[in-house]
């Protein structure tokens, strides 16, 4: 089951729906294919799976191009995996080169091989699907315009009229040599604002910003969003230009990088994680950090046992003690945040560890001062104990204290052995300052009011 649809498209899909029921499958086309494309693909998601196949068997081979290229990766890809090869091969012929690389690229190897073999555009589909997913050449469009640095401004606008090519990026065309190497770039504007004899060369812009194949797509998202970049050119080793990167593909790319890292902090990363994800994958996601989790729980629950005198004495000290550990807790998960985004868009690394951690201790003392200082008072005026507020006072100073250090320190320690800060912080930090949390609190008890 998907989120649900609301106003016009709610009203479209009931449509849908009625005329499936009563046979009229034209009639359910028409009335899908009166949405917008992306509305399209909302709606026809909704359907249930008998109404999906009924649909694809009569959809023409575009409009199911145009479904599976509004689609997310995985939806695309379920609805693919459902078509017979065949079938699938002619409409990937329909899709973008990359939007087909992308599907044939999750498909079973049997299954993409069929396909591809099947596919009159396989030629163009062919070289992106040798790139991984997650770099500017598993990003990368073909489509784009390539001139030579000989020609005219009349040549260059007479090409284009006679070829009319259908790259969806006519603002930019790229200047290349004998080779297929870069040399520039002429912005449409400058083509057409020049005198007809003038030469390509002396027009293009010669300083372009381009990427290889292998960039990764988080640093291809930085680089064009801190330019505010269109498109990238992607280049071979060899210079040879390969692709584009369009600027719309990196906003999506951040999006899910962003949305993978709040599930990673949460403990629930998986892709296309959603409310109505199947019951069976939303197990196979929490159960095991919870299962991790308790085992730090039990570490939190041992350092408590070490003092378990103290509590039997000073029964109040199990009303404050998870308010110590509470506050940690808290402090911690704000700076991880900051962290975790900080390493993403790539403005902290592990060299700046030391100016960071000078003022998140700063930051952590301050803030450690003003809370203690609340809670002390709180406790005080609770249960009239002066002493027992110091000790709950004191204890969250260090325990707001240990959590800024260490959720500065383990994000960026594990950003240098190359694991993921967003999936093991939490678990890590949390556990740190628990423990601190409870020992350091219970041991001032035992120290001060005993």
């Amino acid at each position: 089951m998907r989120a649900r649809l609301s106003g016009n498209l709610d009203e479209i899909l009931e449509q849908v729906r009625d005329a499936l029921e009563s046979g009229e499958v034209n009639k359910a086309i028409a009335a899908l294919e009166s949405l917008h494309p992306a509305d399209r693909a909302e709606a026809f998601l909704d359907l249930e799976d008998p109404e999906q196949r009924t649909l694809l068997h009569e959809l023409d081979n575009q409009t199911t191009a145009d479904l599976l290229e509004e689609m997310s990766d995985s939806e695309a890809l379920e609805v693919a995996a459902s078509l017979p090869p065949e079938e699938l091969a002619e409409v990937l012929d329909e899709m973008s080169p990359e939007g087909a690389a992308d599907i044939l690229g999750h498909l079973p190897e049997d299954q993409a091989a069929s396909t591809l073999a099947r596919m009159e555009e396989a030629d163009e589909v062919q070289p992106l699907l040798q790139y991984p997913d997650d770099t500017a050449g598993g990003l990368m469009s073909p489509d784009f315009i390539a001139i030579n640095r000989g020609l005219t401004v009349e040549q260059v606008i007479e090409h284009l009229r006679r070829e009319s090519p259908e790259s969806e990026s006519p603002y930019y065309l790229y200047v290349t040599g004998e080779r297929g190497e870069l040399l520039g770039v002429l912005p449409l504007r400058n083509l057409i604002t020049s005198p007809p004899s003038t030469l390509i060369e002396q027009i293009m812009i010669t300083e372009v910003r381009s990427v290889p194949v292998d960039m990764p797509q988080d640093e291809l998202a930085q680089l064009c969003k801190r330019y505010s970049l269109l498109l990238l050119p992607v280049l071979e080793r060899d210079n040879t230009l390969v692709g584009v990167v369009k600027s719309r593909d990196l906003v999506e790319v951040m999006e899910e990088e962003t949305e993978d890292d709040l599930f990673r902090l949460a403990g629930v990363a998986g892709a296309e994680y959603v409310v109505w994800s199947p019951l069976r994958s939303d197990v196979g996601r929490r159960l095991p950090w919870l299962v991790i989790n308790l085992g730090t729980a039990f570490l939190a629950a041992a350092v408590v046992s070490i003092f378990e005198s103290t509590i039997q004495k000073l029964a109040i000290l199990a009303v404050f003690q998870g308010i110590v550990a509470g506050q940690g807790g808290n402090a911690a998960t704000q700076t991880i945040t900051l962290m975790v985004r900080g390493l993403a868009l790539q403005e902290v690394e592990f060299k700046d560890i030391w100016e960071v951690l000078m003022r998140e201790v700063l930051l952590g003392a301050i803030n450690g001062i003003a809370i203690g200082i609340a809670v002390g008072i709180g406790a005080y005026l609770w249960v009239g104990d002066g002493a027992l507020g110091f000790v709950v006072a004191l204890a969250m100073v260090g325990t707001i204290l240990v959590a800024g250090i260490a959720g500065t320190v383990v994000p960026l320690a594990l950003k240098a052995v190359r694991l993921d800060p967003a999936l093991a912080s939490g678990v890590l930090v949390t556990t740190v300052t628990d423990c601190v949390g409870f020992g350091l609190f219970l041991f001032l008890a035992s120290k001060i009011l005993l």
